[in-house]
């Protein structure tokens, strides 16, 4: 399932002149099957790899998980979450914000992976856009953060990118999630309300401390 959340909760504690602001962008799960397929259909612009599917399987704790799987048909596999060369269903984002790549996977052989992009500044695709890293996750899925800097994505706003899961044919990947928000595996054991509730006593707190 995909989330396109830009402003994703905006509240003003107007009483004591703070605010809290929580921005979102782009992230992609695979929880709700039949969304994920309709999701699928606006992923075009395909290259060396098998149809993607989505599909539960389970992880070495024995848990289920839904994720996208596919596998590299060649040297240069790529697709585009959301879209395509010059087609995106999501909203250009604030690359100094969100300057991290979030992905769970699973692989069957370790190898190098590969994320393009193209910025509001840039007059089209380039190698110089482009980041490498490595995934080995053979036995069990592993959560890999990929701090995006190489080509200036973090002082510019980014328009789209595209992920090169391999760079060698006969890579199986199994993909839980594609984020730019964190991993969303640890945002699910996080009760938003709670959370709202304890920043709020926080900035109640510090005003009633600094009034005193």
């Amino acid at each position: 399932m995909r989330y396109v959340l830009m402003l994703s909760i905006m509240v003003f504690v107007t009483s004591i002149g703070s605010s809290l602001l929580i921005a979102e962008t782009s992230e992609w799960t695979f929880d709700d099957l039949k969304e994920a397929k309709d999701e699928l259909k606006e992923w075009v612009d395909l290259n060396q790899l098998s149809p993607l599917e989505v599909d539960e399987v389970k992880d070495g704790s024995g848990k289920t998980r839904s994720v996208l799987k596919t596998e590299s048909l060649g040297g240069d596999p790529y697709m585009f979450p959301g879209g395509g060369w010059n087609l995106r269903n999501y909203e250009p984002f604030d690359g100094e914000e969100f300057d991290t790549l979030y992905i769970g996977v699973r692989v069957n052989a370790p190898n190098t992976w590969q994320i393009y992009y193209i910025t509001e500044a840039d007059g089209g695709w380039a190698e110089l856009q482009r980041q490498n890293f490595e995934v080995a996750a053979v036995d069990d899925f592993e959560d890999i953060e990929v701090k995006l800097e190489r080509g200036g994505w973090n002082e510019r706003t980014v328009v789209g990118f595209r992920i090169d899961p391999g760079t060698a044919g006969g890579i199986e990947a199994e993909i839980d999630y594609i984020s730019f928000n964190g991993n969303p595996n640890e945002a699910e054991a996080v009760d938003p309300k709670a959370k709202l509730t304890t920043t709020w006593g926080t900035l109640k707190n510090n005003h009633q401390k600094e009034r005193d």
